[in-house]
């Protein structure tokens, strides 16, 4: 799959090599700012004006740490037709029957155990553990090295669902 990458700082960089690392096609990278910078050598940003109509075979991962923004933006691409995918670092592991909502980021040695959901726009970073039965409110950020003990409900940050 053609994936853009929404933003452009360090936490777009992180998504750019974890998005390569599951099999995807990075197209480049995506900025409201006109002056951004890609966070990667030999990858371009678009600016968002130019984004291109939503299409099969391309997705858009928002690669924003702040809730609010990634919430905004979310909403505004998904209104516009766009696929937000979750993505998983090659080292996590995520139980089958988890559910893991649009634009869900699963760090590097991370573990998500059985029966969990992982609400829409969640950052579970590096080695984060996640027992049986959770559930991590949309937009939420679990710190690298956060423990969830057995049926843990984190409420979003925002107030969402």
């Amino acid at each position: 799959m053609q994936l853009f990458i929404f933003g452009t700082g360090s936490h777009a960089r992180k998504v750019f090599h974890y998005a390569i690392g599951c099999g995807h096609c990075v197209v480049g990278f995506v900025d409201e700012n006109p002056t951004a910078q890609s966070p990667v050598r030999g990858f371009g940003v678009i600016p968002v004006t130019s984004l291109p109509a939503p299409a099969d075979g391309i997705a858009i991962f928002v690669a924003i740490g702040r809730a609010d923004v990634r919430k905004r933006l979310m909403d505004e691409l998904g209104r516009a037709g766009w696929n937000c995918p979750a993505l998983v670092h090659t080292s996590a592991w995520v139980a089958p029957d988890v559910c893991l909502e649009a634009g869900v980021l699963i760090g590097a040695g991370a573990v998500v155990e059985t029966a969990s959901l992982i609400c829409r726009g969640v950052i579970v970073d590096i080695g984060v553990l996640v027992d049986h039965e959770c559930v991590v409110g949309a937009f939420s950020h679990l710190k690298p090295g956060a423990v969830l003990g057995p049926c843990t409900k984190i409420p979003s940050p925002l107030g969402q669902t």
